[in-house]
């Protein structure tokens, strides 16, 4: 396997399967399982009992206490009479590991996911109160010239409502899954049209619909396997003070990001301090979190983390640069930044080299599959685990901002960006100076 390409995003990995697939879940959850729906669910567990068995990255770990659980929780699943009983067999199995990012997710949380697709309105959702709330409206989208607004709520798409889906979607307390499940109901196939009903700030609902468009993006379209091609969005401006201002969907595109990035630190090496926007970005590959690293850390022998592999160990070596920015520096993050933008938020902390702003990350930080079971369920297992040069793990977790923003839809009509105006209040409150990097 290679630890490189084993960082891909698990929001890749979720659409993916979730658009390839269709819900095939047992109606009728609290009805008795017939002769075929028990051995769908024999098959099921077997199948999540092999996966952990074949791709655990400490063998060892498991032990004794693993295989008295499989048997514990086998017995459960034959005695079951409904899918319900069933399912929580195969949920007493994954929580006797006690380790975040293994789950059983039920079939019917798929239903509203859509099948996602390079196409998309321009609108980013975040849930508050359970409630989705725009908190971004991408430049020269359709969204924009819909008139749709920051801080406002979309209540609807089409005839299904969101708060139901909402809630199913953050059922297990995955912060993850919800942020996925809003932006699948945004995106589509170039030339879609969706009717969003949408809340203004009085609580009034107009209809708005919308033809989804594939956005051209500021760099190449990029692809990763069979993923893609995905518009790339690079974007770098100087913001209120000076302050450089730099944000991208996606750490993949390395021959893109990483001179475009470069060429931004030398061209304003005379801004006072760097904000890097990183709210939404899934992850992708993750040694370019090495990399951009070595631009903003002073000195060499650094690593942002470490990431256990069943049959190999992934150290997250900074790759020094001979003149990296010394001026502060603000990460922005929510809980749609996930994967390799975790392991740089959390190790830039560690290091005391950038002050985050934001909320609690996705808490993905570590190569997850998720797979369709017999049943009509999904698996979600990990297959590393991942400790912070702090060794702090992120994995269910999520990296904590030092100062956290929560999705609040007044104080998004009345500043617009909450977040950024934090990372700005604070530079205005520093003294310019970084304090230097410790071993």
């Amino acid at each position: 396997m290679n630890p490189a390409r084993s960082c891909a995003s698990l929001l890749i990995l979720f659409l993916t399967v979730i658009g390839s697939s269709g819900c095939l879940g047992i109606p009728g959850r609290s009805q008795p399982l017939n002769d075929h729906q028990r051995e769908l669910y024999r098959e099921s567990f077997q199948m999540v009992c092999d996966r952990i068995d074949t791709t655990f990255w400490d063998p060892d770990a498991l032990g004794e206490k693993w295989a008295q659980s499989k048997d514990k929780h086998r017995a459960s699943l034959e005695a079951a009479s409904t899918a319900n009983e069933a399912r929580k067999a195969m949920h007493g199995l994954l929580s006797d590991l006690n380790l975040s990012h293994f789950a059983i997710i039920p079939g019917s949380a798929s239903e509203g996911l859509g099948e996602g697709g390079s196409a998309e309105t321009g609108v980013v959702l975040r849930v508050a109160e359970g409630r989705a709330v725009v908190v971004r409206i991408e430049g020269d989208s359709p969204a924009q010239h819909s008139g749709i607004l920051p801080g406002e709520i979309v209540v609807a798409v089409g005839e299904k409502q969101l708060e139901p889906l909402i809630e199913r979607w953050a059922a297990d307390g995955n912060k993850y899954l919800p942020v996925q499940g809003m932006a699948s109901t945004m995106q589509g196939s170039a030339g879609d049209t969706r009717t969003y009903t949408i809340e203004d700030a009085d609580g009034n609902l107009r209809d708005v619909e919308i033809t989804l468009e594939t956005p051209n993006g500021t760099g190449k379209p990029v692809k990763f396997g069979h993923i893609g091609p995905i518009p790339l969005r690079l974007e770098k401006k100087l913001v209120e003070g000076g302050y450089l201002y730099m944000r991208f969907n996606m750490f993949l595109g390395p021959m893109q990001v990483m001179p475009w990035f470069q060429k931004a630190l030398k061209e304003h090496a005379d801004a006072p301090g760097l904000i890097l926007d990183l709210r939404g970005n899934p992850g992708g590959l993750g040694l370019m979190a090495c990399g951009i690293a070595g631009w903003l850390i002073e000195g060499d022998g650094f690593e942002l983390g470490v990431m256990q592999f069943r049959d190999t160990k992934m150290k997250f070596v900074v790759n020094p640069r001979l003149d990296p920015w010394k001026k502060p520096v603000a990460l922005l993050v929510d809980e749609g930044s996930a994967s390799t933008t975790e392991i740089l938020a959390q190790g830039l902390q560690d290091l005391g080299v950038a002050r985050i702003f934001g909320r609690t990350t996705a808490g993905a930080a570590l190569p997850s599959m998720i797979v369709r079971l017999p049943c009509g369920d999904l698996l979600q297992y990990a297959i590393a685990g991942y400790h912070s040069r702090s060794g702090k793990r992120l994995e269910g977790v999520g990296v904590l901002p030092d100062e956290v923003i929560p999705v609040d839809p007044e104080k998004i009509r009345d500043e617009g960006d909450p977040i950024l105006n934090a990372a700005l209040r604070w530079f205005e409150g520093s003294t310019g100076v970084r304090e230097k990097t410790s071993r």
